[in-house]
């Protein structure tokens, strides 16, 4: 059957002469014909586009993905849609409200959003090609394949080393409260970053709401992505910051004057996936984005731009730990759905934003 996959004897849930086959759970992806693939690719181009509404890289980064897509494809060109989780989250409920369908592949850094979206059929299941050669904790993320991992990376501390040496510098996250960092910390709002509202939860669960009441008398610098602390620490507004490994090693590698510190009481942990909507306008070529975030050429990408790769034989950027030597924590999945929405609320109260 042309355009599909087959699973050891099953076949992967996708679309076929426009007809949504049934749910399957998680299998292990074999290697499609020649003549599936043919199918699928023709299907995909005669679409002619994907829509990718996507939170997790700034902008020059998504276009490259797009662009290795593209070359990949030709014919079927990437509309890269990019904003804060928050932000592309609301934009989807909205038009799906309207009975709007603009989007094909929701790439956020909130997997509360995921859990919210399969439970009301916003996404479907979707099972890439090559899933199985990602590396094993990155697969199989939701055990009913509504959602893989695109990204993975981990929210830290970070310095500006002109100001801040490496003995002065915050050790772990409580350390942010000592008196000597106020009006020097920056970091952003979990309303809009998906990032930043992890890390928000996760130090909840590590210390309790009152690390934040007293965070806030150290009278911090609030942006909105996760990524404009990182500003704030190149320019030397703010000194110290909670950020994102890949965004930071970025700015380094660009010359601006930071450095990672990964902190000793826990690096927090982040996946963010990507999923098809269930009415996604492009549903073939949406299916063929999915497959290439499994690709190593997807992984070489991300390495490039200070990312973790997803698989084993891409080498890790240069200046980050591997994830197998960091002390990781994260909340578990069903506490991001139900606790960041009370958290981004306690956290308006607490700093007034």
């Amino acid at each position: 059957m042309a355009g599909m996959e087959r699973l050891g004897g099953l076949r992967r849930r996708g679309f076929l002469g426009g007809m949504l086959l049934a749910p399957l759970v998680a299998a292990r992806p074999v290697a499609a014909s020649a003549a599936e693939d043919a199918a699928k690719i023709a299907a995909a181009k005669k679409e002619g586009k994907v829509v990718w509404y996507v939170s997790m890289f700034d902008v020059g980064s998504a276009e490259q993905v797009g662009k290795a897509f593209e070359a990949k494809y030709p014919g079927i060109t990437v509309q890269v849609v990019r904003a804060t989780a928050g932000v592309i989250y609301q934009r989807v409920l909205q038009e799906a409200q309207a009975g709007v369908h603009a989007d094909d592949v929701f790439s956020s850094t909130d997997e509360g959003h995921y859990l919210n979206f399969k439970e009301n059929k916003v996404i479907r299941p979707y099972l890439p090609v090559d899933a199985d050669k990602v590396i094993p904790r990155f697969q199989h993320i939701d055990p009913d394949n509504y959602y893989q991992i695109a990204t993975v990376g981990v929210m830290l501390l970070v310095r500006n080393t002109q100001k801040v040496p490496l003995a002065d510098a915050p050790k772990k996250w409580k350390d942010l409260l000592d008196p000597k960092w106020k009006n020097k910390i920056a970091f952003g709002h979990p309303a809009f970053s998906g990032y930043v509202a992890t890390w928000v939860l996760s130090l909840t669960n590590l210390y309790g709401w009152d690390y934040f009441v007293e965070l806030n008398k150290q009278n911090p610098l609030i942006g909105r992505s996760a990524n404009d602390a990182i500003t704030e620490l190149d320019s030397a507004e703010r000194l110290v910051a909670a950020g994102p490994d890949s965004t930071t090693l970025k700015s380094k590698n660009r010359g601006n004057p930071i450095d990672l510190l990964y902190p000793e009481d826990g690096s927090v942990f982040m996946t963010a996936p990507s999923a098809i909507l269930t009415k996604a306008p492009h549903p073939h070529a949406a299916e063929l984005f999915m497959d290439f975030f499994m690709t190593q050429e997807y992984s070489q990408i991300l390495a490039r731009n200070g990312y973790s790769p997803l698989r084993a034989d891409v080498a890790p950027p240069k200046g980050l730990r591997p994830l197998s030597e960091v002390k990781l924590i994260r909340p578990p999945a069903q506490q991001l759905k139900t606790d960041i929405p009370k958290i981004i609320e306690k956290f308006r109260a607490t700093f007034g934003v």
